[in-house]
């Protein structure tokens, strides 16, 4: 195409998208579905025959491969983002989804509709299009057991609502898009918040079940046993370490480091307030071999310039945010910190190590914008070791599986509306 420049190719796709970004709020989303057949899996007999011409530029310039799969993902963004969030229609997103896994009714009759073909094809694996395929399917009321050892682990993002905006969200960027996975987010927590208590009441109280209702009929909505979940459940709700739960035991140490003299003898009590989780551990020696060495250099090392001053919860959610930091470390950039973490998890277990996490998270708690904003770092933290394993299978990870699954019972407990107070009486 001899004279199509770049700035061509960019006033094209503009003229893409300004006709769907018009055409959503004017007609009906099925309708809109048999058009984008037409426009992408047919390449013809489209009623608007500028956007069938600016699509055919697209395709046969020299940029189309390479853009091409970003220009169809944002397409399906501008839909899918506004049937969600203004008509409730996340069924047809779904079906747009599906869309591009069905093939074309006749044969290509036109080089550009040849190569309109080959780049949906392309489409259709890219990681655009399994992001959207993701999505669609965090969407889903019920999420199917996860029963096959060899799924790639990142398939298991739909069940981790905290994951969402930090996993779901890499191909798009705009403020609607933000906005729909904020409320499906909250949506999928609120619904497994609701489970979770469900199941745990018929799980710790048995003598309340009606005979309709027995537990083997309920589904456990955790990858955990019910053995395992129980003991989640226990240690995040009830008593974590001798007579305390975990809320006592921060509040505790939040009130005494009010009076310390410095920063210094903070970091020094915040020492002994997580060593103290591995002598109530199965495992009471476990520090001394190597964690214990390991989180005294990582709060030596902690803002020291700050070690004179007092306390104050400024440094507080510092402290907090560079030892999760640490503790759930990238694997590629931090590979000792992240072989800690896989050495905690392996030996005292991933109910432990969440506990451990949800303890320093706790010292935020005095102000709730603190206390969330370190809750999700600390999801970003995970979102970024599952990006490392993705292509590892479910059977390789198990410890991951685990850490994510506790996450979301300590979240469900401590950050939902469901009472949990009753678990310690039973």
């Amino acid at each position: 195409m001899s004279g199509y420049s770049y700035q061509n190719f960019q006033c094209d796709k503009e003229l893409l998208y300004t006709h769907l970004l018009n055409l959503r709020k004017l007609e009906h989303p099925e309708q809109l579905l048999d058009r984008l057949h037409r426009l992408f899996i047919e390449g013809k007999d489209y009623p608007d025959p500028d956007i069938s011409v600016a699509l055919n530029r697209i395709v046969l310039s020299s940029w189309g491969q390479q853009e091409f799969s970003l220009i169809l993902n944002r397409c399906c963004y501008i839909l899918m983002n506004y049937w969600w969030s203004y008509l409730g229609h996340q069924e047809t997103a779904f079906e747009l989804v599906e869309l591009f896994r069905t093939a074309p009714s006749t044969p290509a009759s036109f080089v550009a509709t040849q190569r309109l073909r080959e780049l949906v094809k392309l489409f259709h694996h890219s990681d655009q299009y399994a992001e959207l395929k993701h999505r669609v399917d965090a969407a889903e009321t019920v999420l199917p057991p996860e029963t096959d050892q060899n799924q790639p682990i990142k398939s298991l993002v739909p069940r981790y609502p905290y994951l969402y905006p930090h996993c779901l969200m890499n191909w798009d960027s705009s403020d609607l898009g933000h906005q729909v996975m904020s409320q499906l987010q909250v949506k999928k927590e609120q619904q497994f918040e609701q489970d979770l208590h469900r199941y745990t009441t018929q799980l710790l109280r048995p003598q309340r079940m009606t005979e309709a209702k027995p537990i083997l009929e309920m589904r456990n909505p955790t990858l955990l046993t019910n053995q395992q979940l129980e003991l989640s459940i226990r240690k995040f709700a009830g008593k974590a370490e001798g007579s305390k739960t975990y809320r006592e035991l921060a509040q505790q140490f939040v009130s005494s480091s009010r009076q310390a003299p410095s920063y210094r003898v903070v970091k020094q009590q915040m020492y002994e307030y997580l060593t103290t989780s591995i002598q109530h551990s199965a495992c009471p020696d476990y520090g001394k071999h190597h964690f214990n060495r390991w989180l005294v250099n990582q709060l030596e090392t902690t803002l020291p310039q700050n070690d004179t001053l007092r306390p104050n919860s400024f440094l507080m959610v510092q402290t907090c945010g560079q030892l999760i930091d640490r503790l759930i470390a990238n694997p590629k950039q931090q590979p000792n910190h992240h072989g800690v973490f896989v050495d905690l998890t392996t030996n005292l277990g991933a109910t432990f190590t969440i506990g451990l996490l949800l303890k320093i998270m706790l010292l935020c708690r005095e102000a709730k914008s603190n206390l969330l904003a370190v809750k999700s770092y600390l999801a970003k933290r995970f979102a970024i070791v599952l990006k490392h394993y993705e292509t590892k299978v479910r059977g390789e990870t198990e410890w991951l599986v685990a850490c994510l699954e506790n996450l979301m019972v300590a979240f469900g407990i401590h950050f939902g509306q469901a009472d949990y107070s009753w678990v310690n009486l039973v």
